[in-house]
């Protein structure tokens, strides 16, 4: 069908009547979309996201991308599972915009790198040691070997911490061995290759079940660490400001309905790690859920404890507050946007 409307019209009421169709006309084709309209929806913004671990830590980051909440703020996000050490290096190559890093991303800092920690995911080290039954106390691995998994991560660090509380050197007193991931700290504990392993959930579940001993709850220890946080660099704030914001806010909102809602917390869990057990899930959910916090801020002493065993000497003069913005967060809390998404 073609619609001339702009075909001349002879006397002064046709063309009154002509106008009118010519009105009707239009909004005829704007409405069946034969006519553009650009502002009929608005666009997803594109941005790039990592996590570094298949661990239930990350339910909130996978809620929001589930779910549609990172759809909700308006973005479209590209959420990838990368190495924390690989996602450092993403990021300041400027491949990726938000990652989950390590250690590395720290001492990248040290080093001059302009980079800043915006949510804090775990600011404590929800994490445990299982060893042998016969060992009582930590003490008890001194000329032993520990393992934990890859150098700079979580358990790495927790394990120079504990070792140095314990009055002991690292390859001195404790062999550290780094290994691949959790379900091969359990057959080096098996197979003796290792005499402790420190281990996260649902791990710990599964140390139970093979008869380990639990050595060190850590996480009842509440030690101040960055377990789990998620971090850019200033140049990316200072440019597009606008998608950290709504990265931050999608976050704060899966996160809510992480802590307050079990059964899809662990359904979402169960999808990301391919995990059907229900023992596992509930191992996992019950961890993590007392540790999500609600202002998701990144804890400065946290911070501290990560410069405390830094390698770069700059760790000795560095201030926390260096590699961390928590404007976003506290700009939400002070709004009352968290306050409201909790009522």
């Amino acid at each position: 069908m073609i619609f001339n409307i702009d075909a001349p019209i002879p006397t002064k009421g046709v063309l009154m009547r002509g106008h009118r169709l010519k009105v009707v006309v239009l909004v005829f084709l704007f409405t069946v979309g034969l006519f553009p309209v650009h502002a009929r929806s608005a666009e997803l913004i594109p941005l790039r996201a990592t996590y570094a671990s298949i661990g239930g830590a990350f339910a909130p980051l996978w809620i929001a991308q589930d779910k549609g909440v990172f759809n909700k703020y308006g973005l479209a996000v590209d959420l990838k599972y990368m190495l924390s050490a690989t996602g450092t290096q993403a990021l300041l190559s400027g491949s990726t915009d938000i990652v989950n890093p390590g250690t590395e991303l720290v001492e990248a800092g040290l080093a001059g790198a302009r980079v800043a920690f915006i949510i804090g995911i775990l600011n404590r080290a929800v994490l445990s040691v299982y060893s042998k039954p016969e060992l009582k106390q930590f003490t008890d691995l001194k000329g032993k070997v520990l393992g934990v998994t890859l150098p700079g991560s979580t358990t790495d660090l927790a394990a120079r911490m504990l070792i140095q509380q314990a009055g002991m050197v690292a390859g001195k007193d404790i062999q550290v061995t780094h290994l691949q991931g959790m379900p091969d700290m359990i057959t080096a504990l098996a197979q003796g290759r290792i005499d402790a392993g420190i281990v996260s959930a649902p791990t710990t579940l599964r140390a139970k079940q093979a008869g380990l001993k639990e050595l060190v709850d850590i996480a009842a220890r509440n030690i101040p660490m960055i377990h789990a946080g998620l971090a850019t660099t200033r140049d990316f704030i200072k440019s597009d400001r606008d998608k950290v914001r709504r990265y931050v806010q999608a976050y704060i909102e899966a996160n809510k309905i992480a802590r307050t809602d079990p059964e899809t917390a662990k359904q979402v869990i169960a999808k990301w790690t391919k995990t059907d057990n229900k023992e596992d899930l509930e191992e996992t959910y019950n961890t993590y859920v007392k540790a999500w916090e609600q202002a998701p801020l990144v804890s400065l002493p946290a911070m501290q404890t990560v410069l405390n065993f830094a390698i770069n000497p700059n760790a000795k003069t560095a201030k926390p507050e260096q590699f961390i913005d928590n404007s976003f967060v506290a700009e939400l809390e002070k709004s009352g946007f968290i306050k409201e998404l909790y009522k």
